[in-house]
């Protein structure tokens, strides 16, 4: 779920960038992707891509404005590959108008508490793994670089200076890949 604004990092080359969004004019000024689809997920939830195609699928700040989150998630899940990976990232901002009534309610806790309940609905995702990161800088240098999940938050542009809180909510297709 994308913009005109790509959160991957400029430095690291990806064989296939698709993105989905609301505006077809922000889509096309996103240089990252090579290709972008328009589709309300609160209308149609189905993905017109075939089935185990992705690797990964990242969402964007923008899970909290999802009204049927359980059947997107499922329609994710139908075009992850197996191993593939699903990284629900969020902070506390929102149009407070679009989002969905317990995203506004809530708190950091109980958002986070939600999406792993979204990864829950879907059988065959793996136990989802939550990274917090609240407040301004990144802890200790040398745990970062030989820890996965900060490795995840890099890629996701987390360890940055911002004051803003960081949430990202991880599951796999069926199975965690190994990586050495």
């Amino acid at each position: 779920m994308s913009s005109w604004v790509s959160h991957l990092p400029k430095e690291v080359e990806f064989k296939k960038v698709v993105g989905h969004g609301l505006n077809s004019q922000e889509l096309a000024k996103n240089p990252r992707l090579d290709y972008f689809f328009v589709k309300d997920l609160n209308q149609n939830q189905e993905f017109e891509m075939e089935k185990c195609s992705f690797d990964a699928v990242l969402c964007t700040v923008s899970v909290q404005y999802l009204q049927q989150p359980e059947k997107v998630f499922a329609e994710v899940f139908r075009v992850l590959k197996p191993g593939g990976v699903f990284i629900v990232s969020f902070s506390n901002r929102l149009f407070y108008e679009k989002a969905i009534g317990a995203w506004r309610e809530g708190s950091g806790y109980s958002r986070v508490q939600l999406v792993v309940q979204y990864f829950q609905c879907v059988e065959g995702f793996t136990q989802p793994e939550v990274i917090r990161k609240i407040g301004s800088g990144g802890g200790d240098p040398a745990e970062q670089k030989s820890n996965f999940i900060s490795q995840i938050m890099k890629l996701l542009g987390a360890l940055s200076s911002s004051s803003d809180p960081f949430y990202a909510v991880v599951a796999y297709k069926n199975f965690k890949p190994i990586y050495e």
